[in-house]
């Protein structure tokens, strides 16, 4: 594939705009100081108490816009997540908090459950259903840098797996695109994670618990505090929190392996294990470890000696292999199965997390203060690394007797010394420094820089190609057409391995990851002028940026490596780059009428890096009208835009095995017609090529994804302790980025060469989307396929739509105490899906990610989320009752929906002493698991989405100094 290559971003055009962001506000106040500081004094005399402090107090900033607000409601939906509900939900991290969001409805890449995708504790968001990347994650409003580790370039994100509770005063959600507020990213909503400040006092807590059906055992150490003085104030806080992991086998209850699994239990025709065999390179019959030690071909002999081959070829093994059958109904066993090999699974990491934090401020004068943040957290991880138990021969092989052959085996944990695991050395830093103040009597200024940096560093024992060869078929003799010839020992293919043989064939790799943003801010605000209807209010952003990603693996493990001693069965992902970002944006908050308020924004953004994305504008506007002080009606409009994610502009090439592609272009030459389900099947067995070695990389041609979201709203304050709000949205996005799959892309290449599509409809075969479809496809003058790419490309549409609602009730009663609800409730009415431009949208509501049986993507985990925190206060006793609800999925086969899952967590706490106070958490009271998918026919045989932890106790012990 031919690279393009480019220039490197201009430092010269980000520093100046470093110094610009710094300069003018110095300038500004340097020249506006003694005004200031008069008009500082005069509202002292009016006030009695600082009038420019109170002026600023009056109102605050809110997620989705920079214009300080008295009322809490806005133009757009905003849900606020303090540290008092993340208690109240009984969990221990951010990230379990907000994975029960109702506007998470999306399924999520890596993680504890997806532990060989080397992202081992990443905590992504996907809000709506439409990506780990589409909303903006926020500490303090300025942005956090991605996590710095990626199993393929759809798989980063920012993750909020770095941000310990400690440090949390509240989460603000924004619902809602909000790129002429912030810029990109901010497509699906914005999450604003604030942390504490101006704090008095001091505050310890220790937690402690355990899972009821072992692993997990949780420890938790915080201490946080604060003082403040006449000019200033510094905030403190450190946390240590520690967890043992939870094994597959300590889940038998859901996680089911060994004869435990479904199609082993109760039979004695076991069907489900990790099979061993050794076959011939046709692929005709297997060979089995004979009585006498030599290999013995089942197709020389009758059935039952092949059977008694096979079963001596087990027990051979280990004291776990098993004879395994195709299916129940079968007279023979055709393999050696281990049903043992996913047993030490990580269900989830062990993990050690120290984070420590300071905040402080300093008050020049009435007009100037200096604030800053610094929050740093070094963990490590581990998890069970299973694709290191798995042998075969990687490439072609001969062996002097049997000529070309094929092998493969399944290694079990329990003789190996354990599953073998990846530890993962993870350090991020999250600064923010900057200078506010009062430009006269009427306007804010805010001028800060921010970085925000995430470094990983993994190690694990890996299996090495040259050593597994050697020890499974010693050296080689020689070569047969460039393959290498053994003459194999069936006593070491089929004998048992000990921890020695195996660490014999692993060596360590060691992989270093790095994400890095630093942004200059500069923000000024307050009243233009008076209308009949109040003041004109305005705020005005200016920002730069540079950011660098880097995925460095051990070079052992990259496609690109040809040494013998190349990493076996792991392929790292590597790649990495630039980007320079500038932004500017304005807003406007004007008021119409005495209850018509209307909010207009616009910003402009431009990256330099290597893609086709250059500059985007985006704009909002939106309308808030209260007929009534207790009533709100809202509605909304606005653009957003999303750069294309920097692994698919700076990752290196990769190279993959492909099955077989049908070769669309031939079939339709031949006549056949491709719309009927006949002409298809005639196609794959007329045009089948097979055994395809598929590079895919970087694609520097992608530009911006598009959206245009709409919000429709009402919030009405029944009384003063009842509010209702109820708020119906849709986003449209345009241009969205993923990679090709083989069908589309052979489909697509072939109506680029014929002007036409399978129905008729006329193709441009001189378009944008045709010069991408035909150049990633070679073929010679008989129209063969001769090689092909698989990138990233803007093709796909998608449109989704819902409504999202809530409930916030307190009320007394009597003697018994003071009681509060407060509910959540988000549904999906729609999510279409147009696979590239011009397609008809397709119905995505019922798809699974089973792309033999469905779609092959389910971007919705859920159609509707709800949850609930009860709450009750007596004296010194308190409770809560905390709760949600997933609502219908669709299961793997996308044949039926499994139904909706509810779980409960509760809390009560006792006030011992003013100072001392003890509590008892407990999460998913009930022990309950998510529903078994009966079509899911393959390990875990459980949709992991919904959770194995099961219930987890824990006892808190709260101490006020």
């Amino acid at each position: 594939m031919t690279c393009l290559r480019h220039q490197q971003p201009q430092r010269s055009r980000l520093g100046a705009a470093l110094l610009m962001a710094l300069a003018v506000p110095l300038a500004a106040t340097a020249a506006d100081a003694a005004h200031a500081q008069e008009a500082g004094q005069a509202a002292t005399r009016e006030d009695g108490d600082g009038g420019a402090a109170a002026r600023t107090l009056d109102k605050v900033e809110v997620t989705g816009s920079r214009i300080k607000r008295a009322e809490g409601e806005g133009p757009s939906p905003v849900v606020v997540i303090t540290s008092e509900d993340i208690r109240k939900q009984g969990y221990s991290t951010v990230a379990e908090t907000l994975q029960t969001l109702t506007q998470f409805n999306g399924d999520v890449v890596g993680g504890e459950f997806n532990a060989s995708s080397s992202q081992p504790d990443a905590a992504f968001l996907n809000l709506r259903g439409l990506g780990v990347g589409y909303q903006l994650i926020l500490l303090n409003g300025k942005r956090m840098t991605e996590y710095a580790a990626s199993s393929g370039a759809a798989s980063t994100g920012v993750s909020v797996g770095s941000i310990p509770a400690v440090v949390v005063e509240r989460i603000e959600v924004l619902n809602g695109g909000a790129s002429a507020i912030y810029g990109s990213d901010a497509v699906a909503g914005v999450v604003n994670i604030v942390t504490r400040d101006n704090w008095e006092g001091d505050h310890l807590r220790v937690r402690g618990g355990t899972t009821t059906r072992g692993g997990g055992d949780t420890g938790q150490f915080q201490f946080s505090g604060g003082k403040a003085w006449d000019r200033g104030s510094v905030t403190y806080a450190f946390e240590q929190l520690n967890r043992e992991p939870i094994f597959s086998w300590q889940r038998g209850n859901i996680i089911r392996t060994g004869m435990n699994a479904p199609g082993n239990a109760g039979t004695n025709r076991p069907t489900f294990g990790l099979d061993t065999a050794l076959m011939d390179a046709g692929y005709n019959d297997y060979y089995w470890l004979g009585q006498d030690g030599r290999l013995l071909y089942a197709g020389d002999v009758d059935a039952a000696t092949a059977a008694a081959a096979l079963e001596h070829t087990c027990r051979t093994m280990g004291r776990n292999y098993f004879p395994m059958y195709g299916s129940a109904s079968a007279e023979r066993p055709y393999a050696c199965g281990n049903a043992n090999y996913y047993d030490g699974d990580t269900l989830a990491n062990k993990y050690d997390k120290t984070s420590a934090y300071v905040s402080g401020s300093f008050r020049f004068n009435d007009a100037v203060e200096a604030y800053g943040q610094l929050l740093v957290q070094r963990s490590r991880s581990e998890a069970a690394h299973r694709t290191s138990m798995y042998l075969y021969n990687a490439g072609n092989a001969y062996d002097v007797d049997i000529g070309q052959f094929e092998y493969w085996r399944a290694l079990d944990p329990n003789d190996i010394g354990g599953a073998p695991m990846r530890v993962w050395d993870e350090t991020t830093i999250s600064a923010n420094a900057g200078v506010r103040g009062i430009l006269g009597s009427r306007f804010d200024w805010d001028a800060s820089l921010s970085l925000s940096r995430d470094e990983m560093k993994s190690s694990w024992k890996q299996l090495i190609t040259d050593r597994v060869h050697r020890y499974l078929f010693g050296q080689a003799l020689g070569e047969v057409d460039g393959a290498p010839l053994y003459r194999i020992d069936p006593s070491v293919l089929f004998g048992p391995i000990t921890p020695q043989q195996y660490a014999s064939m692993v060596d360590t790799i060691r992989n270093r990851n790095l994400s890095q943003t630093a942004q200059a801010q500069f923000v000024l605000g307050g009243a233009l002028f008076a209308l009949p209807a109040g003041d004109v209010e305005m705020a005005s952003v200016f920002e730069a940026s540079h950011s660098k990603y880097e995925l460095r693996p051990d070079r052992r493990s990259l496609s690109t490596y040809s040494g013998a001693d190349k990493t076996f069965n792991h392929t790292g992902v590597s790649g990495g780059g630039p980007r320079d970002r500038y932004g500017a944006g304005v807003e406007f908050r004007i008021p119409l009428l005495q209850r018509l308020v209307a909010n207009v924004a616009g910003r402009w953004d431009k990256y330099d890096d290597i893609s086709d994305v250059g500059d985007a504008t985006t704009w909002q506007a939106s309308l808030e009208w209260r007929p009534f002080d207790n009533l709100l009606l809202r509605a909304s409009r606005q653009t957003s835009f999303m750069a294309p994610n920097i692994m698919w502009l700076y990752g290196e090439p990769v190279t993959n095995y492909d099955d077989y592609i049908t070769n669309y272009y031939l079939c339709r030459l031949d006549g056949l017609d491709l719309t009927t389900t006949a002409g298809l099947a005639q196609c794959a067995t007329d045009h089948h090529e097979s055994a395809w070695y598929v590079e895919g990389g970087n694609n520097s041609r992608l530009h911006e994804e598009t959206a245009t979201s709409n919000g429709l709203g009402i919030v009405w304050d029944v009384t003063d302790k009842l509010s209702l709000s109820a708020d119906y949205w849709e986003i449209t996005l345009k241009g969205k980025s993923q990679y090709l799959d083989t069908a589309t892309l052979m489909s697509e290449n072939a109506s680029c060469l014929l002007g036409r599509r399978v129905d008729g409809t006329a193709v441009d075969p001189n378009s944008g989307a045709c010069a991408i479809y035909l150049d990633y496809v070679k073929r010679d003058a008989a129209g063969g396929v001769t090689e092909y790419f698989l990138d990233a490309i803007n093709q796909a549409g998608v449109r989704t739509k819902g409504v999202d609602a809530s409930l916030k009730y307190a009320w007394n009663w009597d003697r018994v105490g003071d009681f509060s609800l407060n509910a959540g409730y988000s549904r999906t009415l729609g999510y279409d899906v147009q696979i590239a431009a011009g397609d008809p949208w397709q119905d995505y509501m019922g798809c699974s990610y089973a792309a033999t049986y469905s779609c092959g993507d389910q971007p919705l985990a859920f159609r509707s989320r709800t949850n609930w925190t009860l709450g009750w206060n007596r004296g010194d006793w308190s409770a809560s009752m905390y709760g949600y609800r997933n609502g219908a999925r669709v299961n793997y086969q996308a044949s039926a929906h499994l139904p909706a899952y509810v779980q409960w967590n509760a809390s009560l706490s006792k006030k011992i002493t003013d100072h001392l106070r003890l509590g008892v958490d407990v999460t998913n009271l009930f022990d309950r698991y998510g529903p078994k998918d009966a079509s899911m026919t393959w390990y875990p045989f459980y949709q992991n989405i919904y959770g194995i932890q099961g219930r987890a106790v824990y006892v808190n012990l709260d101490v006020d100094f």
